[in-house]
C-alpha cells in the first residue's frame, strides 16, 4: 500500500500538471488586480485629477466591495465544483476591468473597481482549498509557497505592463491587458480537474464562524494577518508615488524595477516555505510561526532603516532585503490555516480570513493618505516618507502577536484532524 507521502506527491504532481498552473494564474491575477491602482498612481493624478485621498479611496473600494462578498464566496467554494465557480468568477471580473479602463473621471472608474475587487476576493479560498486536499501537511509550506510566489509574479509583471503601458500608450491599457488575460483564464479554468469527487457540505456558515472564533491559533494567526495587511495595502497603494516623489525617478522607470524587488520575494517566499516544512516534519508545526514572525520583525527593521537613508542606493538595498526577508512569513502562516480546520470549511475558513485582512486593506489606503497630507507641509516625498514609518508600527504589532499561537496550535491542529506526525518513508 502506498505511503501518504507517495499518494499526496502522486496526487499532487498530477494536480499541479492538470490544476496548478491555472489555479497560481488566478491568484496571481488576484494580487495584480489589487496593486494596479498604485501602479498608475502618478498617471491617474495627471490624466484624472485624482489626489491622494481619493486614490487611497479607489485602492479601498477594491477591498471593501472583496470584505462584503468574502464570506459567500467561500461557500461557493465549499459547496460548488470550483473549476466552475473560478471560470464564472474570471469573466464578471475580466468584464469589470474592461470598463474601469475607459473611465473618463473617478465615478466609473471607482465602479469598476468595486466589481473587480467583488469578484477577485474568490482566489485566494479556492486556492487554498485545493491545496488543502491535495498535500500532506509536512508538504503544505511549498505547496502555498507556490501560491503565494505566483501572487509575487502577478505584482511583477503588473508592474512591467503598467510601465509600459504609461510609457508608450496609457495606464487604460494595463486594465485592458488584465481583463483580457481574465479571459483567457477563464477559458483555462473550464477545463480544470475537481480534485475531489464528492465533498461533504460541511456545516452552515454561523457555524462555522462561531467554531472559527474557537480556534485560539486561528484568532491569533488573523489578528496579525489583518494588522500587517493593513501596512501592505498601503505600501502598495503609495509606493511608486513615494519613490517618483522622493527621488525624482519617472513612474515607468519605478515599474521597471519591480521584477527584481519580486524576485527576492519570490526568493523568501519559497525558502521560507522549505524551511517551515522541514521544521514541520519532527511534528512541531507551531515552529512555523517562529519563522512567520521573525520574518516580519526583521523586515519591519530593514524597511524602517531604508526609509530613513539618504542614500538612493542604500535605500533600494535595503527595501530589496527587507521584501525577501518578509516574504519568507507568507507560506508559513498559510500551512498554519490549512493545518487547524477541517478540509470541509477550509473555503469559508480562507475567506473569513479574507474578509478582516480586506476589511483592514480597505482601512490602509485611506489610512496613509490622511496621515500624508498631514504630513504635507514637509514636501511630498518627505510626507509620505513620515507616513511610511508611522504605519510599521503596525507591521511590528502583529509579528510579535504570532508568538501568542505557539502553545494553542498543537490542540488545534489535532481537533481538525491534522497528523502531528510525519509520514512514513
Amino acid at each position: 500500500m502506498a505511503s501518504m507521502r507517495e499518494l499526496a506527491e502522486r496526487h499532487g504532481g498530477a494536480q499541479l500538471r492538470s490544476n496548478g498552473i491555472v489555479v497560481v494564474s488566478v491568484v496571481a491575477l488576484a494580487k495584480a488586480d489589487a496593486a494596479a491602482i498604485g501602479i498608475v498612481a502618478p498617471a491617474l493624478r495627471t490624466a484624472l485629477h485624482i489626489g491622494d485621498a481619493r486614490l487611497g479611496l479607489l485602492a479601498s473600494l477594491a477591498s471593501g466591495a472583496g470584505a462584503i462578498s468574502a464570506l459567500p464566496a467561500g461557500g461557493l467554494v465549499d459547496r460548488r465544483h470550483r473549476p466552475a465557480v473560478v471560470a464564472a468568477a474570471l469573466a464578471a471580473w475580466s468584464v469589470s476591468l474592461g470598463v474601469a479602463g475607459f473611465a473618463a473621471g473617478f465615478a466609473l472608474l471607482a465602479a469598476g473597481r468595486l466589481v473587480s475587487g467583488a469578484v477577485a476576493t474568490i482566489a485566494r479560498p479556492v486556492a487554498v482549498s485545493l491545496a488543502g486536499d491535495i498535500f500532506h501537511p509536512s508538504l503544505r509550506g511549498r505547496a502555498l509557497a507556490a501560491l503565494d510566489a505566483g501572487q509575487a509574479a502577478g505584482v511583477a509583471v503588473c508592474y512591467l505592463l503598467g510601465a509600459l503601458a504609461v510609457r508608450a500608450l496609457s495606464w487604460r491599457w494595463l486594465f485592458w491587458w488584465l481583463a483580457a488575460a481574465g479571459l483567457l483564464l477563464a477559458l483555462a479554468a473550464r477545463r480544470m480537474d475537481e480534485p475531489v469527487a464528492k465533498r461533504l457540505p460541511g456545516p452552515p456558515l454561523p457555524a462555522v464562524l462561531r467554531s472559527l472564533l474557537r480556534i485560539r491559533t486561528n484568532v491569533v494567526v488573523l489578528v496579525a494577518d489583518s494588522i500587517g495587511n493593513f501596512f501592505y495595502a498601503g505600501v502598495a497603494s503609495f509606493a511608486v508615488l513615494y519613490v517618483t516623489s522622493r527621488y525624482g525617478f519617472t513612474t515607468a522607470f519605478v515599474d521597471a524595477l519591480a521584477p527584481a524587488i519580486a524576485a527576492g520575494v519570490i526568493a523568501g517566499i519559497l525558502v521560507g516555505g522549505r524551511v517551515g516544512d522541514r521544521l514541520a516534519r519532527g511534528g512541531t508545526g507551531e515552529r512555523r510561526l517562529l519563522v512567520a514572525s521573525g520574518s516580519q520583525l526583521a523586515s519591519t527593521a530593514l524597511f524602517g532603516a531604508s526609509l530613513l537613508s539618504g542614500s538612493v542606493v542604500t535605500a533600494a538595498l535595503l527595501l530589496g532585503l527587507g521584501a525577501t526577508v518578509l516574504g519568507a512569513a507568507g507560506p508559513c502562516l498559510d500551512a498554519v490555516r490549512v493545518d487547524i480546520v477541517a478540509p470541509q470549511v477550509r473555503g469559508r475558513a480562507e475567506a473569513a480570513r479574507g474578509l478582516l485582512t480586506l476589511v483592514s486593506s480597505a482601512l490602509g489606503p485611506v489610512t496613509f493618505g490622511l496621515v500624508s497630507t498631514a504630513f504635507g507641509g514637509k514636501g511630498h516625498g518627505l510626507a509620505l516618507r513620515d507616513a511610511f514609518l508611522v504605519m510599521l508600527f503596525p507591521l511590528a504589532a502583529g509579528a510579535v502577536t504570532l508568538l501568542a499561537a505557539r502553545r494553542s496550535y498543537r490542540a488545534d491542529a489535532a481537533a481538525a484532524g491534522t497528523p502531528t506526525r510525519p509520514p512514513r518513508p
